[in-house]
């Protein structure tokens, strides 16, 4: 009895780590690549430090902390999808960027124009009031350092989040489960820095929206690089004009004074993000680009009809 009861044990323990053709466990998966997508960022960041430390100018600081950050999650996810997932790498839905200049393009000019359209109609009902900026060589090198910087969290974020989280997710979810989780953990990420009061409330519904809105450029252009153009370029232009919605950021170009709330701007920024949206499902009708939620993703990254549900997400001729 007791080697009966070894037994059932061991097989218990087993499939609460492993998958039945001999993987980790999916949340098992999860929480390692979030703890090592952690400890690569505070190692990129010790470095930035120790190099400020002694004397090595900011720019150049930041631009080891952007390199060896990216490199670092791209090793990181290659190591993951390929040895751990033992899956392709074609299911982080990241080819080529030569291939996908146009997508990066969108992706920026999208992000420029939501910056550009929540900050001018803030300014234009005096929501928003400037008050002075940062000029000279101050104004240049912080340019930079923010780009980088921008750049380091549009290409990272995008990678983890509706790379290899939300193809993990899918794999075995229908899309709109595995959007909205990889969703929440997005939001949980954030949230650690804005709180968990009204403000938060109000960010984490933007949080979700812009997911949505990231996760459906992944789905219809196949690809993540219209998303980190635009992770971006959001961010960077948020951070130089102040926008409220990139919370990490304590120092902007320019200089403002605010005559209402953080939860004023998020709700405004997602009533501009929703058009934004609604543009792209036009385009992806347009070109017979057609998309069901209830579909899972296949080990490529492409969306695949379950038993009961005809083919999701298809090419038209």
């Amino acid at each position: 009895m007791q080697n009966k009861a070894s037994h059932t044990m061991q097989i218990a323990a087993r499939r609460a780590f492993l998958t039945q053709d001999h993987r980790l466990a999916l949340v098992w998966r999860l929480l390692s690549y979030l703890f090592f997508f952690l400890v690569v960022n505070l190692l990129a960041n010790v470095v930035r430090v120790v190099l400020q430390n002694v004397g090595v100018p900011s720019v150049i600081c930041r631009l080891v902390f952007t390199l060896l950050y990216i490199s670092g999650i791209l090793g990181l996810t290659y190591v993951y999808r390929r040895s751990i997932d033992r899956r392709s790498w074609q299911g982080i839905a990241l080819p080529p960027l030569h291939k996908r200049l146009l997508d990066v393009t969108v992706g920026v000019v999208f992000g420029f124009l939501i910056v550009a359209l929540v900050f001018g109609l803030e300014y234009a009902t005096g929501w928003i009031h400037i008050v002075g900026f940062e000029e000279g060589a101050s104004a240049l090198t912080f340019l930079v350092d923010s780009l980088l910087l921008s750049l380091a969290f549009g290409v990272c974020e995008e990678i983890c989040f509706r790379g290899y989280l939300f193809q993990n997710l899918g794999e075995g979810s229908p899309i709109w489960m595995a959007t909205l989780v990889t969703g929440l953990i997005f939001c949980a990420f954030h949230l650690l820095e804005v709180g968990f009061d009204t403000r938060g409330l109000s960010f984490l519904l933007f949080i979700l929206l812009l997911n949505v809105f990231l996760v459906l450029t992944r789905l219809l252009t196949r690809s993540l690089w219209l998303a980190i153009g635009f992770h971006t370029v959001f961010d960077w232009v948020a951070i130089i004009v102040g926008l409220g919605s990139v919370v990490s950021a304590d120092r902007h170009v320019l200089h403002i004074e605010r005559t209402v709330s953080l939860v004023a701007e998020d709700l405004l920024s997602m009533f501009i993000v929703v058009p934004g949206m609604l543009l792209f499902l036009v385009w992806a009708r347009w070109s017979n680009r057609h998309l069901s939620w209830r579909a899972t993703l296949a080990e490529d990254g492409q969306p695949q009809a379950s038993q009961a549900q005809p083919g999701p997400v298809e090419q038209g001729a």
